[in-house]
């Protein structure tokens, strides 16, 4: 993912920075086990599943005319396609009619994960404040101090306002552990909590705060309580639909991670492990410099009881995965990475140095100047001392002569 900031305006009167982020994703060869247009995948329809669950809260008829649509349409619970078609786009029946059908609640006539994360048809206008102690924070989106999906601003909370929330790009300079950080991406749908961990030390020798996405993030608690008004509100999950056209897509840690087990006991495969797929923040607490970012995230379809429908009656009542989206931010450049061994490594002793010498000039000034003073009183001392005067025979007398006769 390459990241630019388009039409940037600087606002000196507001203290803030206005933009439009742009996102543009380059496949890596040398990280992939092959083409993506090589690799042919058998995939869960995610249009049919998500549209099954959506319709069986609706009663008889419109389960029946969504079983006979989809077998017209020869819709199938899951799809043989080419890795890149899943993620960049397919042709789904389904999605076409409802394109076709309903053009301002489905945009699109192709499917494919990363197309939907990334669409960019509604550019967001982002603005970030430039004063000194919240420097880069999100003052609003849009416009807008919080997310309109999640209630604001009926209701405000720190689960659906811009307190305190960053891009995950960059943050203050002057980090400290107890400063509270969120993230926030687009297409996360929602905040992601940090708390800090620990203090590491880089192989470059520079020291960076460590903080983690806090496990509580998909728990269901009084913090998050706003991500619970569309209904869809499970331990362990998060609620994405308002964000995917009113879908049951949800969103979760990568394999279900600090979940409860019977998420995901009828799926083969789940292996959370906390090394594979837990998360990491690492920035530099003197400029805010990201120097490592790694966590992973998983999307998911919620179904409800669709037993109404044969083909899709064995995934009644479960969370099936979508897609495994692991972020990992690359090496920083060599020029980064001089400036932060500078500042950590090279930057202390060069100061210490500067100080010793700035304190032996000083002492050194200051001998010398008590040595001059010392001289300077000794001599004047001396000159007292050998000081003497010839006595000198003075006689006074009174004239009486006037002085024009002289």
């Amino acid at each position: 993912e390459n990241r630019t900031n388009d039409d940037m305006e600087i606002d000196l009167d507001a203290g803030v920075v206005r933009y439009t982020p742009r996102h543009r994703v380059t496949f890596l060869p040398e990280e992939s086990v092959g083409r993506p247009e090589d690799m042919v995948l058998t995939m869960p329809n995610i249009a049919m599943l998500s549209m099954a669950s959506g319709v069986s809260s609706y009663g008889y008829f419109a389960k029946m005319a969504f079983n006979v649509l989809t077998a017209r349409l020869g819709s199938k619970p899951t799809v043989s396609i080419t890795a890149h078609d899943y993620l960049w786009g397919y042709n789904e029946p389904l999605i076409s009619l409802g394109n076709s059908i309903l053009p301002g609640w489905i945009n699109f006539d192709t499917l494919g994960v990363l197309d939907r994360l990334y669409d960019e048809k509604a550019p967001l206008r982002v603005e970030v404040s430039a004063h000194n102690d919240d420097k880069f924070m999100i003052k609003s989106v849009n416009g807008v101090s919080g997310l309109p999906n999640w209630g604001y601003p009926e209701t405000r909370s720190s689960c659906n306002s811009f307190n305190n929330s960053y891009e995950g790009i960059i943050y203050p300079p002057d980090m400290s552990a107890e400063r509270p950080l969120k993230i926030y991406r687009n297409v996360l749908c929602r905040f992601m909590e940090l708390e800090y961990v620990e203090d590491k030390v880089t192989d470059y020798g520079a020291t960076g705060m460590s903080f983690q996405i806090t496990n509580n993030s998909y728990s269901k608690i009084p913090d998050n309580e706003c991500l619970c008004a569309k209904g869809i509100c499970h331990e362990g999950i998060s609620d994405l639909s308002p964000c995917f056209y009113g879908l049951p897509v949800v969103l979760s840690n990568a394999h279900f991670m600090d979940s409860n087990p019977l998420l995901y006991d009828r799926i083969e495969g789940m292996k959370p492990d906390k090394e594979q797929h837990g998360s990491e923040f690492m920035i530099d607490p003197i400029i805010g410099l990201v120097m490592a970012t790694k966590f992973s995230v998983q999307v998911n379809v919620m179904l409800r009881d669709v037993s109404f429908n044969s083909k899709l009656a064995k995934y009644s009542d479960m969370f099936v995965p979508i897609v495994n989206i692991k972020i990992v931010q690359p090496k920083l450049a060599d020029d980064q990475i001089t400036t932060l061994r500078l500042m950590h490594v090279y930057g202390p002793y060069i100061l210490l140095s500067v100080q010793v010498v700035l304190v032996l000039s000083g002492l050194l000034l200051l001998a010398h100047s008590a040595r001059l003073l010392y001289g300077n009183w000794i001599s004047s001392r001396r000159k007292c001392m050998g000081f003497t005067c010839e006595k000198i025979n003075v006689k006074e007398t009174l004239s009486t002569e006037p002085l024009m006769n002289r």
